[in-house]
C-alpha cells in the first residue's frame, strides 16, 4: 500500500517549463509548439516548505527533481529549494535531472555547493557537439559544456545520461570517453523506448519532426530490449487487449517507495500517470499512436479516477502529505491491478509495469 509512513523518495516535477523542445517529449508537439492540454505551472517555494516539513526531510532518502514535462533548472527559485532542502537536512540526497542548457557556469558552482556531496545531477545529453541538439532541441553546446565543467569543478558529481539514436549511436565511445575526461562519475548509454506505438504496439520505423526524422538505432546491443519483444509478444497474445488485461503488474513506485508530485502540486504514483494526463495521445483519441484503452467512455482514463477522488484533494497546495495519503485513491490504484480492463484496471499501469513490457526501465546499464 502506498503509504505516508513508508514513502522514502519524493520526485517532484517543480515547473512545466523547460528551455528545450525535444521532439518526443510530451510537452510539445514533435519538437514544434507546446501541448496545449499541459498546465504551464510551477510549483511555489512556499507550497513545498509546507509540504515537507523537517521531520519528513529528516526521514526520507531521497528528493528527485525530474520533469515529465519540466526542466527543474528552469524554475526561477531552485537553488533557494535546494538550500531548504538542505537546511532539513545536510544528507538527504538531492537528485536532479536536467539538460544543462541554461543558468550560467557560477550559478551550477552554487549549486554544487549546495548539494555539498549528498546528490547528484543526471545530465541529459544525447551526442557531441554536432548531434546534441538534434534530439535535445534549442540546448546550445557552447553554453551547456562550461555549465557542466563548472558544476564538476565545484565538486558536483554528476552522471552522463546518453539516449541512443541512429543519428547518434556512432559517437557513444567518443562521448564515453569525453565524460571520462570531463570528471563526470559515469555515463549511461539508454536504449530508448520512445519509438513505441501506443495503437499499434509496435516499434515505429522513424519519429518526424519540424526540422530532423528520429530514427532508432541500428546496433543491436543498442536497441531497447522490450520493444524487440515485441513480436513475440503479439504472437503469444494476437489480441493485445489480452495482455494488458492480465499481466501481473509489478509497481516501481510502490516496489521503489517513492512517488511524484506534479508541476501542478499533484501527488501521484509516478510520473507515468503525469504523462497519461496531460499527453496529448492520451487526450485527444484521434492522434496517431493514441490507444483506444487509455480511454473510458471517450474519457482519459487516469483523469476520471482523479476527478472522482478531487484534485484538489490530491494536491499539497490544499493538503498536507498525510491528508493526502488517506485518500481513497491510493487503494483504488493498488485494487485495481487484480482486475482485467473491463473490469477498471488501469491501463498505465499494465502498460508502463507489465512483466513483459517493461519499455521504459529496458536500459543498457
Amino acid at each position: 500500500m502506498f503509504n505516508y509512513n513508508l514513502i522514502d523518495e519524493y520526485q517532484i516535477e517543480i515547473t512545466s517549463l523547460c528551455n528545450a523542445a525535444c521532439p518526443q517529449c510530451p510537452r510539445n508537439n514533435l519538437g514544434e509548439g507546446i501541448n496545449p492540454y499541459m498546465p504551464l505551472t510551477s510549483i511555489s517555494r512556499e507550497a513545498l516548505d509546507r509540504a515537507f516539513p523537517t521531520e519528513l526531510v529528516q526521514r526520507i532518502r531521497q528528493v528527485f527533481f525530474c520533469g515529465s514535462y519540466g526542466d527543474p533548472i528552469a524554475h526561477a527559485d531552485f537553488l533557494d529549494i535546494l538550500k531548504d532542502f538542505r537546511k532539513k537536512s545536510p544528507t538527504v540526497w538531492l537528485y536532479i535531472h536536467t539538460n544543462g542548457g541554461i543558468r550560467n557556469p557560477d550559478w551550477w558552482a552554487e549549486l554544487a555547493q549546495i548539494l555539498n556531496g549528498y546528490g547528484k545531477i543526471d545530465f541529459g545529453i544525447d551526442g557531441l557537439a554536432d548531434t546534441n541538439h538534434i534530439y535535445r532541441k534549442n540546448v546550445n553546446w557552447n553554453k551547456l559544456m562550461p555549465n557542466v565543467q563548472a558544476f564538476i569543478r565545484a565538486g558536483g558529481k554528476a552522471q552522463w545520461n546518453y539516449i541512443v539514436f541512429a543519428h547518434n549511436e556512432h559517437q557513444v565511445e567518443e562521448a564515453r570517453q569525453l565524460s571520462q575526461d570531463m570528471g563526470f562519475e559515469s555515463f549511461l548509454p539508454r536504449a530508448t523506448g520512445r519509438f513505441f506505438n501506443h495503437s499499434t504496439v509496435e516499434e515505429m520505423s522513424n519519429w518526424p519532426s519540424k526540422d530532423y526524422t528520429l530514427h532508432p538505432p541500428k546496433k543491436i546491443d543498442f536497441r531497447n530490449r522490450s520493444m524487440l519483444n515485441l513480436i513475440n509478444l503479439k504472437h503469444e497474445y494476437p489480441n493485445i487487449k489480452d495482455y494488458f488485461s492480465t499481466t501481473e503488474i509489478k509497481c516501481d513506485a510502490l516496489l521503489g517507495k517513492k512517488v511524484i508530485i506534479s508541476a501542478e502540486g499533484l501527488v501521484l504514483p509516478c510520473n507515468f500517470f503525469t504523462h497519461n494526463l496531460y499527453d496529448a495521445r492520451f487526450r485527444d483519441g484521434s492522434l496517431p499512436g493514441a490507444n483506444s484503452l487509455s480511454f473510458v467512455d471517450g474519457k482519459n482514463q487516469v483523469e476520471t479516477i482523479v476527478d472522482y477522488y478531487g484534485k484538489e484533494n490530491l494536491n499539497i497546495n490544499n493538503h498536507s502529505l498525510e491528508e493526502i495519503f488517506a485518500n481513497g485513491f491510493w487503494q483504488h490504484v493498488v485494487d485495481s491491478w487484480n482486475k482485467s480492463l473491463d473490469e477498471g484496471r488501469i491501463f498505465e499501469c499494465a502498460m508502463t509495469c507489465g512483466t513483459k513490457l517493461t519499455k521504459v526501465w529496458d536500459q543498457i546499464k
